[in-house]
């Protein structure tokens, strides 16, 4: 039977991720609770509680200076369970067809409502809400739409070109077009040439990000690419 989890137990677990994803190794609790902002003793036992629901694993590290009295630390990573767990939690929120025409009327308009303002105005009001909430399907389309309105500043950049053909001209693949997209926003983030709101999110939330589209069907990828042809012909 799938656990419940409480709002804030999925925002540790999708913070917790994203430093996984980002270093590589177990993290420390008391590195969560920087980022969390919340005390050590918090951060533990909110991972501690996690572990019981089989959504994190606690490792026991050992010093690494050689010869000496260290105690062995703990540091936590996510289990499989929370990986897949956090990928229901952003590809189970739109029910119907219907749903998805008002997300994506919702986004096309906000592009025109701000067509004769900065982009960065445009921008801030497609990622308003995210920082807040999961990376759900709505909140990937708003990431992959302003990562496209991005980079079409950047028409100089080959990479760029392609990609924007890619979806002008329906080819390569979903996938294969989504994919580069995607790595060319983290590659921009990287280098800080994306607007600073949309680069630090895609650095801060990048295990979300790819969770949430490694778990998109043939059906969202569809309808993504479909509203991303949309944007590229603006």
């Amino acid at each position: 039977m799938p656990v419940n989890l409480t709002r804030r137990q999925q925002e540790v677990l999708g913070k917790l991720l994203d430093l996984y994803h980002e270093g590589g190794e177990p993290i420390h609790y008391t590195t969560l609770a920087k980022h969390l902002q919340v005390s050590p003793v918090s951060a533990y036992e909110m991972l501690r509680l996690l572990e019981a629901h089989g959504m994190v694993e606690a490792k026991h590290q050992h010093p690494e200076q050689p010869g000496g009295p260290g105690r062995p630390t703990i540091a936590f990573r996510p289990t499989l369970a929370a990986i897949r767990r956090l990928r229901t939690l952003a590809g189970s929120d739109l029910r119907n067809e219907e749903e998805w025409q008002q997300v994506k009327k919702r986004i096309l308009q906000q592009i025109e409502n701000y067509r004769d303002q900065d982009l960065e105005s445009l921008l801030d009001k497609l990622l308003e809400h995210i920082p807040d909430e999961n990376v759900s399907f709505p909140n990937l389309a708003s990431i992959t739409t302003a990562i496209l309105l991005n980079l079409n500043l950047m028409d100089e950049h080959e990479d760029v070109t392609n990609v924007r053909k890619a979806f002008l001209n329906c080819e390569p693949t979903v996938a294969a077009s989504l994919t580069a997209l995607i790595g060319l926003g983290f590659s921009f983030a990287i280098s800080k040439r994306l607007y600073y709101r949309l680069g630090s999110l895609l650095m801060s939330r990048a295990g979300q990000i790819l969770a949430s589209i490694s778990a998109l069907n043939a059906e969202k990828l569809n309808r993504l690419a479909d509203l991303l042809r949309e944007v590229a012909h603006l």
